[in-house]
């Protein structure tokens, strides 16, 4: 579920009503609290979804990388050679064969920035409907694997004929009023809405992740009509979403928690429910599916789900994210100029107080995480504190900030943050996708 925050889904108890299914699905599955995104935008989080690499393995989303290498071995060819049948299907243009992510699947159905253009609309397939078609023709002797993206919570956020979630007293025609349903994006720093416009969108917003989460209870349906006695559905999403918080809004230029933290719950008929505090990141999915379904998960390192017990809640390990701020590599056809232009659009409201420029690194080591900046002083957050705010100097733990701060510092060196590697441009069809998606003004 694209762009879906932590905390917008109801089955972690800031919000009502959201997402019954998702709800349902968790009150007899396994729901981690604390699981965590490696990048707070769509390509490289995916890279590391569908590969179970970390961020620095894989390469995308640094210094303008934004194709998935074909060396990069994908659940989807790894299931594939045990047998599985493979199919996916994607409402976000960057989830697509432009930008490597077919890799592995026999059938790969997904919405082009072309037919989205065309349509002048957000989602263009209909995802329940073709999943059903390829259903009734799969090979029923095999086991499969399907992946689908729903990508409803992804801004711009449809002003619907009824809008459960808007703030009490507003109506529809105040959405409209205000200009609410279209891009959002550049309205950062000085350009940041006031609240109650804020509270508007965060409220169209709601709408969307409840969208998203109808599609969930029937694309479960007929998963579930399968006949097969041990379906196992995984719930996650690929980043989070900001709403005012440090004068933001969308998912770039932060590696705060409102970007990186995400829902994530499995399902399967003989689990014993769960909540599980430990944190986890958005790579262990991989090795968790690839060990359920007895396929090989040779070379990758991270240690997946198995074997969390309720009650754990420290972080095995540093769990690393990154922004790079070369986010992508502009095709040839644009000058330097230009390019800047275009990168620096959306923050010329900002200022040095707002931290948006340059490369950042997140390093996680629950309950403390480390922000590091190229181009400003560190953040150090105690994430058990409901502020969200980062601590002063008088309540930090100075060896633990030096060593974060020294983790975070090695992590950038090793990944190459600031540019130093070049990056391959972009083919036609990944600028396209880019463009439509407001990624490329």
């Amino acid at each position: 579920m694209d762009t879906l925050r932590a905390d917008a889904v109801s089955a972690y108890g800031d919000v009502e009503g959201t997402t019954p299914t998702f709800d349902t699905l968790a009150a007899s599955g396994h729901l981690y609290t604390r699981a965590y995104a490696p990048s707070p935008w769509t390509v490289p989080s995916h890279a590391s979804l569908v590969t179970g690499m970390s961020i620095d393995a894989h390469g995308v989303g640094v210094n303008g990388r934004v194709v998935l290498p074909q060396q990069a071995e994908t659940l989807a060819e790894r299931l594939g050679a045990a047998g599985y049948e493979t199919a996916a299907f994607s409402e976000n243009a960057l989830i697509s064969a432009a930008f490597g992510f077919d890799q592995g699947f026999e059938h790969f159905s997904v919405r082009t920035a072309e037919e989205q253009m065309a349509a002048e609309q957000k989602l263009v397939i209909d995802v329940v409907d073709e999943l059903a078609h390829w259903l009734q023709s799969r090979d029923s002797e095999r086991p499969f694997f399907v992946f689908i993206n729903l990508y409803d919570a992804h801004e711009p956020y449809e002003i619907r004929s009824e809008n459960p979630f808007l703030p009490a007293g507003t109506t529809t025609a105040d959405a409209r009023r205000i200009r609410a349903g279209g891009r959002t994006s550049h309205l950062i720093c000085d350009r940041l809405p006031a609240k109650g416009h804020l509270e508007i969108l965060q409220g169209l917003y709601l709408g969307e992740v409840a969208s998203a989460d109808r599609k969930l209870k029937a694309i479960h349906a007929l998963l579930d009509d399968q006949s097969v006695s041990n379906l196992i559905t995984v719930v996650t999403s690929d980043h989070g979403e900001h709403f005012g918080e440090y004068r933001l809004l969308d998912h770039e230029f932060s590696v705060r928690d409102e970007v990186l933290r995400i829902p994530l719950l499995v399902h399967h008929p003989d689990m014993e429910p769960a909540t599980l505090a430990q944190p986890v990141e958005l790579r262990d999915v991989a090795r968790a599916l690839l060990g359920w379904a007895g396929a090989d998960f040779a070379g990758i390192t991270t240690p997946g789900l198995e074997g969390i017990q309720e009650g754990a809640a420290q972080a095995p390990a540093s769990l690393f994210a990154l922004y790079s701020d070369t986010r992508m590599q502009l095709p040839q056809a644009f000058d330097a100029a230009s390019a800047q232009q275009v990168r620096d659009f959306k923050r010329q409201g900002c200022s040095e107080a707002d931290r948006v420029f340059g490369d950042m690194v997140a390093v996680t080591r629950y309950p403390f995480r480390l922000n590091w900046y190229e181009n400003y002083p560190s953040e150090f957050f105690d994430l058990s504190r409901e502020t969200g705010e980062p601590l002063g100097r008088e309540a930090r733990r100075p060896q633990l900030v030096a060593t974060l701060e020294r983790e975070a510092q090695q992590f950038a060196n090793r990944v190459g943050l600031g540019g130093k590697d070049a990056a391959e441009p972009l083919s036609p069809e990944s600028e396209a996708a880019l463009r439509s998606l407001g990624y490329i003004d």
